[in-house]
């Protein structure tokens, strides 16, 4: 079974929440076989609202059919279809395969190098609307303040690669999250109220508002 600990404790997850194996035959009836990540994934975490529809969408198994593509088996959705995330057709035999971006199903580009990577960065993105005390607004900031982030905060080793020209996350606790967009825009989340105040106290400083 994939390590999902990371996002567990990000969100307080404590049981599993999926979608059964006759579920994801569904989408085996369409595709074959799938990654052992996909599958764990959709099994174990696939059905928890606030972490797969809180922003961005993953696709539940009857709606793989709207979504068919004959190079990519699509997964994850932008909230307006702004883009796509899927898997190339020629890795769905793989474990733990890369995932790819595209803004209108034929330009594919790399976003993240494995599945589990993809799952965690978009947990972290999920996050910063999710959690339950979240910045009031984005920042827009600067090289500067770029700089101390990096330097006073974790960072959380995960990142997408072509979403809104690159998403980076940082953080000093398991249920916190500080999330940097095209590289100037700010915007930070915790499931715990003093983790937030300690990064709001600091952060909500380095930047001004959008």
């Amino acid at each position: 079974m994939t390590d999902f600990s990371t996002i567990k404790k990000l969100f307080h997850i404590t049981e599993p929440n999926g979608f059964t194996n006759n579920e994801i035959q569904v989408v085996k009836d369409i595709f074959g076989q799938l990654p052992e990540v996909f599958v764990d994934y959709y099994t174990e975490l696939g059905k928890i609202q606030n972490l797969n529809h809180t922003q961005d969408l993953l696709i539940i198994p009857e709606r793989f059919q709207y979504y068919k593509n004959d190079d990519y088996l699509i997964f994850y959705s932008e909230n307006q279809k702004a883009c796509v995330w899927g898997i190339h057709k020629d890795d769905l035999s793989k474990s733990n395969p890369s995932v790819y971006m595209s803004y209108d199903e034929k330009e594919w580009n790399l976003e993240t190098e494995t599945l589990t990577d993809f799952f965690t960065a978009m947990a972290f993105l999920q996050a910063g609307f999710a959690l339950e005390y979240t910045a009031e607004c984005f920042y827009e900031i600067d090289d500067e303040g770029l700089r101390f982030i990096a330097e006073n905060y974790t960072n959380k080793g995960v990142s997408f690669k072509q979403w809104t020209e690159g998403i980076n996350f940082y953080g000093n606790h398991d249920d916190d999250v500080i999330i940097i967009m095209s590289n100037n825009q700010l915007f930070y989340s915790s499931d715990t109220e003093n983790h937030f105040m300690e990064m709001d106290k600091v952060l909500s400083k380095l930047g001004s508002e959008l």
